[in-house]
């Protein structure tokens, strides 16, 4: 408790002025009206989920069982790949986090990021905050990291939309957002920890994009690598955004339009992109309760 109530006060410690310093206190602003921008989120997620049945190739008697077990499975990785990420920042910072406690506090910010909140970025910097981190430069970590994580995927994205050669300029400059943000989080611990926060964030993105790729195939729906690809970056960046918590329904929609750009079906995309929010969220709810119950039977 102390490291949660004591982490959002503790943010602002951050040099005044400072580049990190500017960001939390725009979050903080914006924050203060994620209520209303929660409700017409949901109202948007709802509207949109009968809007995409409606005008979809979707048959509910179409579904196949084996893809959402599969979907399900691929969150398991995802997990770990998170709760490795959290890892590493201890140890980049000079602390350290058992694995076990490390997916725990994965799975609550995920959920938390429900929450009209910044609850999972809060939640990560309590933790990080208990074990003795500096509450300015866990900040700054959190945040240098979430800008790898939407450069990559900007880039993932520009690269299975943009055609070659228009793709170069804006490929570049995202590619520049990802190498700002590694001489970040090079300034805050030893070059090596950068690397494998990099890694770990690649291999989170081609996560999605295969769990994307999926939750077509569970519905049935036409949809290529190329548009898993094209999604996967509006699936992090909505939910990086923050105002809306999870992104919910910003994310969808976002993929709506983007499927417009690639001449797909953006009922199609909005449906895949919701199964597969819906679907992980499940798994960490089901990882929670499970890790909990384990929790009570040890003491």
């Amino acid at each position: 408790m102390k490291g949660a109530e004591a982490m959002p006060k503790s943010a602002r410690q951050v040099a005044s002025g400072s580049f990190p310093k500017r960001i939390l206190d725009l979050r903080a602003r914006l924050g203060r009206h994620r209520g209303i921008a929660t409700l017409a989120a949901v109202a948007l997620f709802a509207a949109g989920i009968v809007w995409a049945l409606g005008q979809a190739t979707f048959d509910l008697a179409a579904v196949d069982g084996r893809w959402l077990l599969a979907l399900a499975l691929c969150m398991l990785p995802a997990l770990a790949l998170n709760a490795a990420e959290l890892r590493v920042t201890a140890r980049m910072l000079d602390s350290d986090i058992p694995f076990g406690e490390a997916v725990q506090v994965t799975c609550w910010a995920m959920l938390a990021n429900l929450l009209p909140l910044p609850g999972g970025a809060m939640l990560r910097g309590a933790k990080l905050y208990e074990l003795g981190i500096e509450a300015g430069k866990s900040g700054q970590a959190i945040l240098a990291g979430g800008a790898l994580w939407v450069s990559f995927a900007v880039a993932m994205t520009l690269l299975a939309v943009v055609p070659w050669p228009a793709v170069a300029i804006p490929l570049a400059l995202a590619l520049c957002g990802a190498g700002a943000s590694m001489v970040w989080l090079i300034r805050l611990g030893p070059a090596v920890f950068a690397l494998q926060l990099a890694i770990i964030r690649i291999a989170l993105i081609g996560l999605t994009v295969v769990r994307i790729f999926i939750a077509f195939r569970a519905l049935d729906l036409a949809g290529s690598w190329i548009e898993a690809t094209a999604y996967s970056g509006v699936s992090v960046v909505g939910t990086v955004v923050g105002i809306v918590p999870a992104g919910i329904g910003i994310t969808e929609a976002m993929g709506s339009v983007l499927a417009l750009l690639i001449s797909a079906s953006p009922a199609d995309a909005f449906l895949a992109l919701s199964l597969n929010r819906l679907i992980g969220l499940g798994v960490c709810a089901l990882t929670v309760a499970v890790l909990a119950t384990r929790r009570k039977r040890a003491i």
